[in-house]
């Protein structure tokens, strides 16, 4: 199991079901008949695993039903290229960032300077892009990509997608009238989904809980939620409960804070009308 985010990702939750069924690492080796090293080395995503020794080890911690499926999909998948891994040579964080997307539950997103790539249209993802230098021999890829990922809105199991945006996001003019009329209008549109909640940050507020940096909380079906901070070209992840405790905390007091989305959408809708107004 080479070490990738879907591998590590199968580890953590594989030593989240020992742990959840009371066994320690020797506990668990001596009911396989494994060493305790070879445990700890599938647990860590430095050892290679095999679909029938994933299944061996779901057996003994009495994993069933919808998450043992999950689990030996995630076992099958481990070697099979991802779309965003073909003939792509990708940073590391952003491979990372789309792996989290992919298995997320619930995406929480708190945004102070941009529209989030995931409601981006492509002229607005291309302005931003080419402003922050991206190299045009990369940049329509890059700008593809930025919208495949949005594909985890409309799949079968669609992700929940609440996203907190501050209001003077939209008084930037990314490209032009034309451009920001036609992208205020796209998150309208997504907003209308039963898995996408828009919600506005008013400058009316003041100060508000998302100020002091905007981040993504990604929350998983077993594993433990995680947070991504972005900075230019590069972002972190962070892990430990505690501290993700605090951007927890931070989103329950921007749900207070924001515009209900009824709101927000007027909000939105008069921006529209004066970017089209100035377009014309």
């Amino acid at each position: 199991m080479a070490d990738t985010p879907r591998s590590r990702a199968l580890a953590k939750e594989l030593r989240a079901a020992r742990k959840a069924a009371g066994l320690t690492l020797h506990q668990l080796g001596e009911i396989l008949g494994w060493s305790e090293a070879k445990i700890s080395r599938i647990e860590t995503a430095r050892r290679g695993v095999k679909v029938d020794a994933v299944e061996a080890l779901l057996d003994v911690l009495n994993v069933h039903g919808e998450d043992r499926e999950r689990l030996l999909k995630m076992a099958r998948d481990i070697h099979e290229p991802a779309w965003w891994e073909l003939g792509r040579d990708l940073p590391h964080q952003l491979t990372a960032l789309i792996d989290a997307e992919q298995r997320a539950k619930r995406i929480t997103n708190v945004s102070l300077d941009l529209i989030p790539g995931l409601l981006q249209t492509r002229a607005y993802t291309r302005q931003i892009m080419e402003a922050s230098g991206v190299e045009d021999p990369d940049l329509e890829d890059r700008v593809s990509i930025r919208q495949m990922r949005q594909g985890i809105l409309s799949k079968r199991d669609p992700v929940e997608l609440c996203t907190f945006i501050d209001e003077t996001v939209f008084t930037r003019p990314v490209g032009g009238p034309r451009v920001m009329a036609d992208q205020l209008r796209q998150v309208l549109s997504a907003s209308d989904a039963a898995n996408v909640t828009v919600r506005v940050l008013p400058r009316s507020l003041g100060a508000h809980a998302g100020l002091s940096g905007a981040f993504v909380l990604f929350e998983f079906v077993k594993a433990r939620s995680v947070v991504y901070l972005e900075a230019r070209r590069s972002g972190a992840f962070i892990d430990a409960p505690d501290d993700v405790a605090m951007f927890s905390d931070a989103v329950n007091l921007l749900d207070v804070q924001a515009s209900d989305p009824t709101a927000s959408s007027e909000i939105l809708n008069e921006y529209v009308q004066q970017y089209e107004s100035e377009a014309r």
